[in-house]
């Protein structure tokens, strides 16, 4: 096989003998989704939240007494008068139903915590899963580079040998190796530092196997900013989550204005006496607060109010923030698309144009150093090409998260 037709084998990779089984990107997501701890620490706190809903509004648990009465002896001994009472507290309907609608505003907020968490951990694993592509193609572009080179090594030698060449082209080819032989062990390196990423976001050890990526391309797709901004602004989890807690924080300034409604309290006793009149009687007693101490209640309302203030200062603080990240997804998305269409022409110019100088060498036409600048030119592009693939699918993916959209 001719180097210069080896260096063009990554165009279409194959599965390495024991390798494994290939990772393709949807099903790593799966496994991340299904797995990683952020995800579950995430929706644990949100049915922790949904779970105090109903402890929001249901009654306290009713008192239950026992007394004897008119007792001459140790520990009550010849009571002549003995009650058994249950009591049970109600607190006002119309303030039960602001508490459980307060507590389902924040099990809203914590749920939409929860997807926006989810969706940052998948963003930030399809940026691993394509970093890890992206290393994979450069450990196999510097491979096929390092191949190519010992070509023209052994070029350089032999019109050496023949005296057609100097020494230093010679010398000159033994240090492009060592180069190249350094650009493979950094790529390699860089892949095992990809691949325990991988891991790390499945809830793996570091040192698991990982397969080899399966190939990803895709074609740069235009961005629609004004239909973006309003997908984001209704769909988006974070903000979802913050307006449940501005509603939240509303359902508990109205509570706090409705603290001076009373609660309330139902008792009933049932008697055992040694009189016939009094035994086997019973008393019912109805009972309510006195909002007396207004001071108390003018603090509830103004912690309401300043809560509720911060609730709608923070979303209005995220949503900005969102919007800016939305934005400088967009242009980031622009920006990649443009140099993938740049650097896949520049791939095929530097194609031609390493073919055309090592013709010129083999025929003394030119210099060795002309060749080696040829094969440089071409290996730069086709990683800058690779690189703005993989920055194209990070922005694509933030996007999506930006927006609300499924990954």
């Amino acid at each position: 096989m001719k180097p210069i037709v080896a260096f063009f084998l990554f165009l279409t990779p194959t599965l390495c003998a024991g390798e494994g089984p290939r990772l393709a990107l949807q099903s790593f997501l799966e496994e991340v989704r299904a797995a990683n701890p952020e995800i579950a620490a995430a929706a644990g706190l949100s049915k922790a939240a949904a779970a105090r809903v109903r402890q929001s509004w249901l009654p306290m648990d009713p008192v239950l007494e026992f007394e004897r009465m008119y007792a001459d002896g140790p520990l009550g001994a010849g009571a002549a008068e003995r009650t058994i009472a249950v009591r049970q507290e109600f607190r006002n309907p119309y303030k039960s139903r602001l508490a459980r609608n307060a507590a389902l505003g924040e099990s809203s907020y914590y749920k939409g915590l929860s997807g926006e968490r989810a969706n940052k951990v998948l963003a930030e694993a399809v940026e691993a899963f394509h970093n890890y592509l992206l290393s994979t193609r450069t450990e196999r572009l510097y491979t096929e580079n390092l191949e190519l080179l010992r070509g023209f090594a052994r070029a350089a030698e032999s019109r050496y040998a023949a005296g057609r060449g100097s020494q230093a082209d010679a010398l000159k080819a033994q240090v492009e190796l060592s180069k190249a032989q350094g650009l493979l062990l950094e790529a390699t390196q860089k892949k095992g530092i990809a691949a325990a990423r991988l891991n790390a976001l499945r809830n793996r050890p570091p040192a698991a196997a990982v397969g080899a990526p399966e190939e990803e391309d895709f074609s740069p797709e235009p961005a629609d900013y004004a239909a973006l901004e309003a997908a984001a602004l209704a769909d988006n989890p974070l903000l979802k989550a913050l307006r449940a807690r501005v509603g939240a924080y509303d359902s508990k300034v109205t509570r706090a204005k409705a603290g001076y409604a009373p609660d309330f309290m139902v008792g009933l006793r049932r008697r055992s006496a040694d009189s016939a009149a009094m035994d086997g009687t019973y008393d019912m007693s109805l009972g309510l607060t006195l909002p007396l101490w207004f001071g108390r209640n003018k603090a509830e309302l103004r912690e309401a109010k300043a809560e509720r203030a911060m609730a709608e200062a923070e979303y209005n603080a995220a949503r900005n923030a969102l919007l800016l990240e939305l934005k400088s997804a967009v242009l980031e998305l622009d920006c990649c698309a443009n140099l993938i269409h740049i650097y896949d022409s520049a791939v095929l110019q530097a194609e031609q144009a390493l073919k055309a100088s090592r013709t010129s060498y083999e025929a003394g036409q030119t210099s060795f150093l002309e060749l080696i600048e040829a094969g440089r030119a071409l290996l730069e592009v086709q990683r800058e090409s690779y690189r703005s693939r993989a920055e194209y699918a990070y922005w694509r993916a933030r996007k999506m998260s930006i927006t609300g959209e499924g990954l």
